[in-house]
């Protein structure tokens, strides 16, 4: 994730010819070291170059490191700082914190310990460079996508499928800028530089880029649609294939404190699918349960065996629960039980997957107890595949 760090750039700010060329001595063979000897020169330094991290003495005459730190922070906000001094103190410190530095050292440093602190502020300040360039361009297609359907005049002639790409478009973009925003929490959070959350921003790395993939996946296979080359099936891990619908409702359960859970056996039955469409298909199916339980004690098992010829998978909550009436009209078009969002079309798409692979859904559900959405998909080879509808 991080770029080799001999690209990168490291400004010293010292008053003191001495530190401040030891500080360059130390860091010379693993980055590009500038120097200033005062805070303003280094400011001119700063709009000059892109600069990874900052170390800068606090006592310094005219401008010290604590003026320093909060005009950096006035036009740079996420550049890393660290702060070093022979004249700390609890109040500086505390003072430093507050205005945002990331690290705060004592003089005499230690030489191995100065290198990992400016090791981990540059993996930090790039992380944050590419977070922000991530969701620049995430926004950006998000508001082109909206805009030329917008332009579109035969929009409306496209009818339903064209509400289910953009259904189907909007949740993993919206999953993407989730997970940039836990990511963005995160950083705010890491005094010290990533350190131990290095394992924990890493995921959130990987998450925002299988988004990503998701939506290329989603875009191909609509280009593509009714081409039979392109809507091939081939045999499915379905534990595996589980796990990653879990990962696809990470943010959503994450964000309303639900425990979701997986009571699967790993089997070597196969499972001969379209896995784009039946992840899209088990996705939507999660995501409602989600929405469906209580802000607290929400609870989500996914299950999964086979029995008679058939893959059966369950997914149940301790949500809300439907009516007999719901349920005889949950999967058509444009039927919904939610009051403030929602389309309809989650659930009909849903169907319309399973149908394609010849396989049969069933619904149980009770007020206040729950729903449970049980797919039924025969194991081993399905017929020819059907025209396949834009994936998840």
């Amino acid at each position: 994730m991080v770029d080799d760090v001999k690209h990168h750039t490291v400004l010293v700010i010292d008053d003191e010819r001495g530190p401040r060329e030891s500080l360059r001595m130390l860091l010379k063979n693993d980055y590009h070291v500038l120097c200033a000897d005062s805070v303003d020169a280094g400011l001119e330094l700063l709009g000059q170059n892109e600069v990874d991290v900052v170390a800068m003495d606090i006592r310094m005459p005219n401008k010290n490191g604590i003026d320093g730190l909060r005009a950096i922070r006035e036009k740079y906000p996420f550049l890393s700082v660290v702060l070093i001094t022979g004249f700390g103190s609890l109040e500086t410190a505390q003072e430093a914190i507050r205005l945002g530095a990331n690290d705060y050292i004592r003089k005499p440093y230690d030489a191995v310990e100065m290198r990992d602190v400016i090791l981990r502020n540059v993996q930090r300040s790039r992380l944050e460079r590419w977070r922000q360039h991530a969701e620049k361009e995430l926004t950006h297609l998000n508001t082109k996508l909206l805009d030329e359907l917008e332009q579109k005049d035969n929009l409306a002639t496209m009818g339903q499928k064209s509400m289910e790409f953009v259904h189907d478009l909007r949740s993993p973009l919206t999953a993407m800028l989730g997970y940039v925003d836990l990511l963005t929490r995160e950083l705010k959070q890491v005094r010290e530089g990533l350190g131990e959350h290095w394992e924990e921003t890493s995921e959130y790395l990987g998450h925002i880029e299988k988004s990503v993939m998701r939506c290329k996946e989603l875009s191909d296979l609509w280009m593509n649609r009714g081409k039979t080359k392109q809507q091939a099936r081939n045999p499915v891990d379905v534990h595996a294939l589980l796990e990653d619908v879990i990962r696809n409702g990470h943010h959503a359960a994450s964000a309303k404190g639900v425990t979701v859970e997986l009571h699967a056996a790993k089997t070597s039955e196969p499972l001969e699918i379209n896995r784009i469409q039946i992840s899209r298909a088990l996705t939507n199916i999660l995501l409602n349960a989600i929405e469906a339980v209580p802000e607290t004690g929400g609870q989500v098992r996914l299950w999964h065996r086979v029995a008679n010829g058939m893959h059966e998978i369950g997914i149940k909550d301790n949500g809300c629960g439907m009516t007999a009436d719901q349920i005889q009209h949950v999967f058509e078009p444009f039927f919904t039980t939610k009051t403030k969002s929602g389309t309809g079309l989650g659930l009909a798409i849903v169907k319309e997957a399973i149908d394609a692979h010849h396989g049969t859904i069933q619904v149980e559900s009770k007020i206040n107890e729950g729903s449970e959405f049980i797919v039924r998909l025969p194991a081993g080879k399905t017929p020819a595949p059907v025209e396949a509808t834009p994936a998840h």
